[in-house]
């Protein structure tokens, strides 16, 4: 005899909250909902062809209702008594729009991608993508078609065109394009090889590589240094540029940085490889410095998300030009944020016969990759305790 289960009502879905692993709500009848750790809501439905058990994804709650995920249901079992693999019908019959494709594809990418650049990637779909070839019939898409999508890029109405660089924005869009065509070939919702046509050094000229202005003199930097410890402007970016300058970190994880990244009581910083542009686990040591400077963060910031948050918002991070604006209101015009690295690195690579650590402890601290992916393999160590040291000796090398 089969088990009863109570059906899910409208209320019940929306009082679901994420936890700390996906879960699912049962309906009967084969559909049920799966609760996202990420706070989306998935229905689906199990059944069972040719003695196969299969699923199928329905639609996202509450843009599908729970009433509409039952007709659905019902659906299903009608294709399944005239003997039709509901997944089979779906590829042989339905052509995709590029939407279509793109949906499912950043449904897939959701566990991967970190949450901005996921939020990054479908705003420039929306903005670049969606009016140009999203309702086109993904199979029927020509060369010509995305070329255009391209080439329009220059009208495309955006939150701001000020200082963009269209071709590294033509690049990104055009590699968006193939990545979503090269998804829905591979999952078999589309037959179409049109974007491998491009001739993409004709669509998108080559732009010279800019390298990022850096202070390579310790002198000039301790002078900087000592500037933005004088800063009379926001607080939050004043300290978030100390702790860029100690750290070497990359701007973006400065920017992002939450509380939860932080072990104060192992003096040390952690960072998910979802959190990091080389897709990998990383942590930083807290040194003295470093402690004192979050240690003063938290006594006016500590109740909030990120740790250095916006002048305009405690519940909202820096924003992505923050740091360089504040430099430049203190006429510091002779590096960047990101130059700081630069810095961090080639002095570090100068002084190494005074601090005496070996290039791949440098390395570390800056997140590069190491060596190939052999040596990679083989190199199970992050260093950190000799990172500590070095750090430490940064430290005191700013503040001479």
């Amino acid at each position: 005899m089969a088990k009863y289960v109570k059906p899910l009502s409208d209320t019940e879905i929306k009082r679901a909250k994420p936890k700390d692993k996906d879960y699912k709500l049962y309906d009967g009848n084969g559909l049920f909902l799966v609760v996202r750790k990420s706070g989306k809501k998935v229905f689906k439905a199990r059944y069972k062809f040719n003695g196969k058990e299969s699923e199928k994804t329905l639609g996202e709650y509450p843009i599908l209702s729970l009433s509409a995920a039952r007709e659905k249901n019902i659906e299903i079992k009608k294709l399944i008594f005239d003997g039709i693999d509901p997944n089979e019908k779906k590829k042989k019959d339905i052509k995709n729009t590029f939407d279509d494709i793109a949906d499912a594809y950043f449904s897939f990418k959701a566990a991967d991608l970190s949450e901005n650049y996921l939020k990054k990637q479908k705003s420039r779909y929306e903005y670049f993508v969606r009016k140009e070839i999203g309702c086109k019939i993904a199979d029927d898409i020509k060369k010509k078609d995305i070329i255009e999508c391209i080439n329009n890029i220059p009208n495309a109405k955006t939150r701001s065109t000020k200082n963009t660089d269209l071709r590294e924005t033509k690049r990104i869009i055009l590699i968006l394009i193939e990545t979503i065509f090269k998804y829905g070939n591979a999952n078999d919702l589309v037959n179409n090889n049109e974007y491998l046509k491009l001739d993409k050094s004709a669509l998108i000229p080559k732009k010279k590589t800019i390298h990022f202005k850096s202070i390579t003199d310790i002198e000039e930097l301790r002078k900087i240094y000592k500037l933005i410890n004088e800063y009379q402007g926001d607080i939050s970016t004043k300290y978030a540029l100390l702790f860029l300058i100690h750290t070497a970190l990359r701007s973006i994880n400065v920017r992002f940085l939450t509380w939860d990244h932080i072990d104060f009581k192992n003096r040390v910083i952690e960072f998910s490889a979802k959190d990091m542009k080389t897709r990998s686990e990383f942590r930083i040591p807290i040194t003295d410095f470093v402690y004192d400077i979050l240690k003063d963060v938290e006594g006016y910031n500590g109740g909030y998300k990120y740790v250095f948050s916006s002048v305009l918002s405690k519940n909202k991070m820096l924003s992505e030009n923050t740091l360089g604006y504040a430099l430049k209101r203190m006429e510091i015009f002779d590096t960047t944020p990101h130059g700081f690295r630069s810095s961090f690195s080639t002095i570090c690579y100068e002084k190494q016969r005074e601090h005496g650590f070996i290039s791949e402890i440098i390395e570390s601290q800056l997140a590069h990759s190491i060596g190939d992916n052999t040596k990679m393999a083989y190199m199970r160590s992050d260093f950190l305790n000799e990172r500590r040291e070095l750090c430490e000796w940064w430290d005191k090398l700013l503040t001479q």
